[in-house]
């Protein structure tokens, strides 16, 4: 058998594409889980009006600032083209404003938990046995 005009570049984007939409949706799963974890705080301020911190806008606190910084990413190259052989999709937490995101989640895990939580969703859209 013999297969005429095959070009292997365009089978392989078409495959990427599919499969960076696959990660997007096993992500999204991800971060919705990780939302459900995230300590909600009850205190909400404004921004420091004296001392040295003055007019800084990250001294500002909301209640439920860090849970709503919870987002997925598709990682670009300067040009705007998807990197195709790294990681791409990520979850991130937190924020200028919320920047605390690293010191709550060794305090208390939110993201992992809801990582580990979801991973049989995340297997089940990947096709992984």
């Amino acid at each position: 058998m013999r297969v005429e005009n095959w070009n292997p570049s365009t089978a392989d984007q078409s495959f990427e594409k599919v499969a960076v939409e696959r990660l997007e949706e096993a992500a999204g799963v991800v971060a919705r889980a990780v939302r459900r974890r995230c300590p909600v705080g009850t205190v909400s301020r404004p921004m420091y009006r004296s001392g040295p911190y003055a007019g800084q806008e990250w001294t500002a606190r909301d209640a439920g600032q860090l849970k709503k910084s919870v987002r997925v990413v598709r990682k670009k190259t300067k040009s705007g083209k998807a990197f195709s052989k790294k990681r791409n999709v990520r979850i991130y937490a937190g924020t200028k404003n919320a920047y605390y995101a690293s010191i709550v989640e060794h305090s208390r895990p939110f993201m992992r938990p809801g990582f580990e939580a979801s991973v049989g969703a995340v297997k089940e859209i990947l096709g992984v046995r």
